[in-house]
């Protein structure tokens, strides 16, 4: 496989409109596609605002013409959670399913601790109304911290199996200070199961384990084609200590191998993803397959568009 980059898509920054915006201040984290109509995508993202806090928005493509954006949403989706509450800090959307006539968006919630520490937990609104507006479905997580994931569960993205939900999700397996006092992490990809979507098991089988010099493993995006469970991920190495994206695939949905890392190239001096690539969204349309994606400082740059070119051998 070999991806091209079609182009810079969006961030805050680059649309004086949004200048004075209270919620979408910068960044446009995390981008999840869903497909409207015709070449029609509406892609959410998390923003921002000036208290560094994230709220779930969303602006709309054509495909055809994708870096020509519209349908900036005045207000977010989805907003923070009550004071105290496991989303009141911040709320990345990293996941969208249809599932018969509603909408059902997974997102990861955090809460700002001492000293750099964030506690994540993951939850779900609805929507029954194309998108336009979600509701959450509860005021809790729907996944918590448990023995299997001690201190964080994140970035969840879910995948609808047959009778089967699989919820792959960023597990935190360890946090700590190094010789300098920075805060370092690791976490790597578990899974959880369900039987309707709404309720979820955690397990301890780890899909995409952390081994060479990789880190720290973010929101995988898995589809099943053909009977093989392929999946495009976001590590960050200790050599390189930013982010990239892999591919790795498996035969039972539970397993991964990585087949392939920095499978997408940075940009140029001065482009939104010159350090860095991640967060990386497959989907298809039309025969084609596309990414979407985010650039450097973890999405404050904005998010791009790349197409998979077919390669044959």
């Amino acid at each position: 496989m070999h991806w091209t980059k079609i182009g810079f898509i969006f961030s805050p920054e680059h649309h004086s409109k949004l200048q004075t915006s209270d919620w979408m201040h910068h960044s446009a984290t995390v981008p999840v596609p869903l497909h409207l109509y015709d070449d029609i995508f509406r892609v959410y993202f998390s923003s921002r605002n000036k208290f560094e806090k994230n709220q779930i928005g969303y602006l709309e493509i054509d495909l055809t013409d994708p870096t020509n954006v519209f349908n900036i949403s005045e207000n977010p989706v989805l907003k923070l959670g009550r004071l105290g509450y496991f989303d009141c800090d911040g709320l990345y959307g990293t996941s969208i399913i249809k599932n018969n006539n509603e909408l059902l968006f997974y997102y990861a919630g955090w809460n700002s601790g001492k000293d750099g520490v964030f506690y994540s937990s993951i939850g779900m609104a609805t929507s029954h109304d194309g998108g336009i507006s979600f509701e959450k479905h509860l005021e809790v997580p729907v996944l918590n911290r448990n023995i299997y994931s001690k201190w964080a569960v994140m970035a969840p993205f879910v995948l609808k199996d047959d009778d089967d939900w699989k919820m792959y999700h960023t597990s935190g397996i360890e946090m700590y200070r190094d010789d300098n006092n920075h805060l370092k992490s690791f976490y790597n990809i578990k899974v959880a199961i369900s039987k309707d979507g709404f309720k979820w098991i955690p397990t301890k089988d780890i899909c995409i384990d952390l081994h060479d010099d990789i880190t720290n493993i973010a929101r995988p995006c898995v589809i099943k084609e053909d009977g093989l469970y392929k999946c495009w991920f976001p590590y960050v190495s200790s050599q390189i200590r930013q982010y990239r994206i892999g591919y790795a695939e498996s035969k039972d949905g539970a397993k991964f191998d990585i087949k392939k890392k920095d499978i997408l190239s940075l940009g140029n001096k001065g482009d939104f993803d010159s350090i860095a690539v991640t967060y990386p969204y497959v989907f298809d349309h039309k025969g084609e397959r596309y990414m979407l994606y985010n650039g450097n400082e973890f999405g404050k740059t904005g998010f791009g568009l790349a197409k998979e070119i077919k390669v044959f051998t």
